[in-house]
């Protein structure tokens, strides 16, 4: 990935979006204790413009920390779902937003249930597929160019931050339990809030 565009000096960046990119998201994905990656998450979710209600997914107490992410999810889902349907798509792209929709409510249920413990490593493909795909119907196959990081962080620091989170993370091979249900609530959050 091209962290040179969070540093370059023309496009003036807000520093928590070039700390992040530079310093927090290489920290987080190279970290191996679960104390880094919880501290590293948070200062990503913080250049994310997450408010303290962010910390309750760190928090102990359960029954909160259940309560929160519900929420999350529901908003996430809301929130993408409407940004999915209003998007004017070609023809040929209607299949596209009807399997993202799909895709995005059982993703989105497997979060909610309460049967058994949420399987992290196993949604991690398809939380950063539904989100990649919601990026590729805005974009188009543009999303696909060597140049479409600068443009994303050109047009609007926020996103291109969040494409840059997004690439670093489909670039991983594997992350571990607590690393990937962090991801999932990091990218849930950016886009519970877009």
């Amino acid at each position: 990935m091209h962290q040179t565009i969070f540093t370059d000096p023309e496009i003036g960046l807000p520093e928590p979006i070039k700390k992040a990119a530079i310093e927090y998201l290489p920290a987080f994905l190279a970290a191996d204790d679960a104390k880094t990656v919880a501290i590293q998450a948070l200062l990503i979710a913080r250049a994310f413009h997450a408010d303290g209600s962010f910390q309750q997914v760190f928090t102990d107490a359960e029954p909160v920390t259940h309560h929160y992410q519900i929420n999350l999810i529901r908003s996430f889902e809301k929130n993408v779902q409407l940004l999915v349907e209003k998007m004017w798509v070609e023809k040929s792209n209607e299949d596209v937003k009807d399997d993202i929709l799909y895709r995005l409510r059982c993703f989105c249920e497997s979060m909610r249930q309460t049967d058994e413990p949420v399987d992290y490593v196993g949604l991690i493909p398809e939380c950063l597929g539904v989100l990649h795909d919601v990026v590729l119907l805005l974009f188009g196959d543009q999303i696909d160019s060597s140049s479409f990081l600068e443009y994303a962080v050109r047009i609007d620091p926020d996103f291109g931050l969040f494409w840059y989170y997004l690439e670093s993370l489909r670039a991983q091979a594997a992350l571990s339990t607590e690393k990937a249900r962090l991801a999932i609530f990091l990218g849930v959050y950016f886009l519970a809030n877009f």
